[in-house]
């Protein structure tokens, strides 16, 4: 009766605490609630939590979580909630650790008074109070009780629940920060954390051994193959820290493998035996629903393993990484942000090794709905790819991307034109044309990217017959120069006037005495222009305009119109706006002293001075010859364009530091393999042995097997385990079922799975009970029926206490609890 009574009082409570959320949403609820923050009703909290009444003191601590997690500042109420760090009351107990933990860092003072309770909670039998108990004497930045919490981790770190062993493992990080002369404590506590048999500590362990020694690399040589073992079945970010850890730890301590497609018998010959098992260990972890899981498996891969091979090569890793890049469609949030970044990823491992992805060139065509990190992402990915085969289809489609609206991805289309007409004869007259009729665009930002990208090919070394010589692409260009307003493109178009200005002394004959003697006939009108605008030009103009008239005036020293020409633009540049250009002007009137006439005739007769104030004073130093003057500034300029020129990342492939382009913390350099790998026995443990599964007890014959129609019938379960991977502790591993047509009992023989601490108790019981077993008497087996859903799937009660399960194990007897559990199950 009394189990009963309390199930109707928990159903009570429950259809209470549903039937107010229901008024909140319809609005028919008072307009304050026990969770309404306002002032007035924070007031209330300090009373609360100075009631001695155990139910008011658990609505206060409500409030107060309600509070923080809604944003408010709480840290008030620090002290009285500290009092009752000592409640009887588990569920008071949970939510002041919770509070704790939150104001932990701030309030280390005020903690120390209660130094003795968290001590205690370590002994606690909850694991959940023993682990937050724990994380809260981490908490405390006080140096003085540093004995006191090693004590803490000492005592813990061989607990018989892998959550309280994960806690550990997340304070060994803190205390290190704390201080870090107590590594050498520190390490056999996470040595001995390596060695757990649960996957649920694999995680937070790693984690704890990059913050604290991650250059000990030699302390996983015994843990190596059980990690690897434990790795598919631990839960989704430890495996992502496993993936990096033991990629770092193959660099640096296993052979590096050979790159040949291996055909002797052994497929894996050549192959470290230890580095083959990590790579087909991991295989399945491709398939994982975690995107970080795949791109850390797919950056091992691309790391560690053989360029080709059938069965851990670096091919397996292309098309998981398009199928998580294909998520980029999804416009849920986060999806496009996750798509965006391994499209990102495929463009580096794209730009380094192109041979993984030439087969699905397809994958990487832009899309109208892509956003614009995506598409440029893909340009890169495509440049990278270009080659004989493709070269038709890449032009094509690079002549499509141009006349998308985002300006970003056409003038990155604009380059990938330019790459594709130095790099591929076959298709660079076609090209070149569609570079030409972009100088005509409306759009003033591909005419710029246009210039910019032609000057690159004019100085390419590489052109193919196909293409008119350097000189007639630039007198082309020249012409369009009233057309471009770009000024970074107006400045390009005048250097590369001043670079192709220079006549064949085999064509002079053909001028007729027209022009100036060693520069072609097209080129004083484009000087002309530029000094009759040089006030209205932007500072990188004026420099290039300065800078052509230097060039021609080696190239014709004798010029006497150049010479006025010359000195009139000196003279407007001396005075300019722009200090760049005062200096430039002055650095290049300087540097023609030898080059040009001091004495040039005017155009009524008369012979003006040239030589400006500054020069009357003799300032010594060398001046240097015509010819000197001309390497100076007619020296061979090979400029590629900005695909060519980009200078690779220095960061590691798929890293947020390469995606980013800065040094982000937490990152590491992957180190190169080494040239003296470990010997293989220092990975033999007795950790990578499995346990051999607990066998059945062998049938008695003193007891009768009953047939399959009895009454009563027993069925054990031992070493149940999903199909699929689920963390240990989870899945109860013994079951005993009992099947009476009076009475129908499920009971998981780990617990009774009513309450939160009974399912983290669950695994922890399971050594226990193996060792009662192997002390009591074999039971016969009995027949086999498969049991119902109700006894493999417990339901979980939140609401029992502790306290409540210990008044049912001192007050009921067996009979009873069989009726409660029956009517929990039913």
């Amino acid at each position: 009766m009394a189990a009963l009574n309390r199930l109707s009082q928990r159903i009570i409570e429950n259809f209470q605490e549903t039937t107010r959320d229901l008024s909140l949403l319809t609005g028919n609820g008072p307009s304050t609630t026990p969770y309404d923050l306002s002032d007035d009703r924070l007031k209330e909290i300090s009373t609360l939590l100075d009631s001695r009444i155990e139910r008011e003191r658990l609505e206060g601590m409500k409030r107060i979580i309600a509070g923080i997690s809604k944003g408010r500042d709480m840290e008030g109420f620090f002290a009285q909630v500290v009092k009752n760090v000592v409640s009887p009351s588990i569920e008071i107990r949970k939510l002041v650790y919770i509070y704790l933990l939150r104001f932990a860092s701030t309030n280390s003072d005020l903690l120390l008074l209660s130094i003795n309770t968290f001590q205690k909670d370590l002994s606690d039998p909850s694991p959940l109070i023993r682990s937050m108990s724990l994380r809260v004497l981490t908490s405390i930045r006080v140096p003085v009780i540093q004995g006191i919490v090693m004590l803490g981790l000492k005592k813990l770190v061989t607990d018989r629940n892998p959550w309280v062993r994960k806690t550990v493992a997340g304070g060994l990080a803190k205390v290190y920060e704390m201080d870090s002369s107590s590594l050498p404590q520190l390490i056999p506590l996470l040595q001995t954390l390596l060695s757990s048999p649960s996957p649920l500590t694999l995680g937070a362990t790693l984690t704890a051994f990059t913050e604290i020694c991650p250059d000990r690399l030699d302390l996983l040589h015994p843990y190596y193959r059980h990690i690897i073992k434990l790795l598919v079945d631990a839960d989704e970010w430890g495996q992502s820290v496993a993936l990096s850890v033991l990629t770092r730890y193959a660099r640096v301590m296993l052979e590096q493998p050979p790159n040949s497609d291996g055909e002797s018998e052994d497929e894996f010959s050549g192959i470290d035996e230890d580095l083959a098992m990590f790579l087909h260990f991991i295989k399945p972890l491709f398939q994982s629903r975690n995107p970080a899981v795949v791109l850390a498996t797919a950056n091992a891969y691309y790391h560690l393993a053989p360029s080709s091979h059938t069965i851990i090569g670096q091919d397996l890793l292309v098309k998981p990484l398009l199928r998580l890049a294909g998520s980029s469609s999804d416009r849920r949030v986060g999806k496009e942000a996750v798509g965006a970044l391994t499209w990102e990823v495929l463009a580096s491992m794209a730009e380094q090794r192109p041979w993984l992805f030439k087969k699905h060139h397809e994958s990487f065509l832009l899309h109208s709905a892509d956003s614009t990190f995506i598409q440029e992402s893909k340009l890169r990915a495509l440049i990278a790819l270009v080659d004989k085969e493709n070269a038709q289809v890449s032009l094509r489609e690079f002549k499509h991307y141009i006349r998308f609206p985002e300006t970003s991805t056409a003038e990155e289309a604009v380059r990938a034109l330019g790459y594709i007409v130095r790099s591929q004869p076959e298709v660079a007259a076609s090209g070149l044309r569609s570079l030409m009729k972009l100088l005509k665009s409306q759009r003033d930002t591909l005419v710029a990217q246009a210039v910019i990208v032609l000057k690159s090919v004019i100085l390419s070394t590489s052109l193919g017959s196909a293409l008119p010589s350097p000189q007639k692409l630039v007198a082309k260009l020249a012409r369009q120069l009233d057309g471009i307003t770009n000024p970074k493109a107006r400045a390009s178009v005048y250097w590369l006037v001043g670079q192709f200005a220079a006549a064949e002394p085999s064509t002079e004959s053909e001028k007729k005495g027209l022009g100036w003697e060693g520069v072609e006939l097209w080129v004083p009108d484009i000087l002309r222009k530029g000094i009759k605008g040089f006030t209205d030009e932007a500072s990188q103009s004026k420099l290039q305009i300065i800078t052509l008239a230097s060039k021609l005036l080696v190239l014709s020293p004798s010029s006497s119109q150049l010479n006025l020409m010359s000195t009139y633009l000196f003279s407007l540049a001396r005075y300019d706006s722009d200090y760049d250009v005062r200096d430039r002007a002055r650095f290049l009137h300087a540097l023609l002293r030898g080059v040009r006439d001091d004495k040039v005739p005017t155009t009524n007769g008369r012979e003006q001075d040239t030589a400006s104030d500054e020069d009357e004073e003799d300032r010594g130093g060398v001046v240097l010859r015509r010819e000197q003057v001309k390497v100076v500034l007619l020296g061979k300029r090979e400029i590629g364009s900005s695909v060519e020129t980009r200078i690779a990342s220095d960061y590691q492939v798929g890293s947020m530091s390469r995606i980013t382009g800065k040094k982000l913390n937490g990152y590491e350099d992957l180190p190169e393999w080494t040239d003296d790998p470990t010997d293989s026995s220092l990975r033999d443990s007795e950790f990578e042995d499995p346990q051999p599964p607990t066998q059945l007890p062998a049938p008695i014959s003193n007891y009768p097997i009953p047939p399959s129609g009895a009454s009563n019938v027993a069925v054990s379960r031992q070493g149940v385990s999903p199909a699929a991977s689920s963390p240990a502790g989870s899945y109860p591993r013994n079951m005993t079922l009992s099947l009476n047509p009076n009475n129908v009992t499920a009971t998981a023989a780990k617990g009774k799975f009513q309450d939160l601490d009974a399912f983290l108790n669950s695994e922890s019981e399971s050594d226990e009970e193996k060792d009662s077993e192997s002390d009591d008497a074999p039971q016969p087996p009995r027949a086999v029926t498969a049991p119902p859903r109700s006894a493999i799937v417990p339901e979980y009660d939140e609401d029992t206490s502790e306290e409540e399960s210990e008044e049912e194990q001192s007050d009921d007897d067996s009979e009873s609890e069989d009726d409660e559990r029956a009517a929990l199950y039913r």
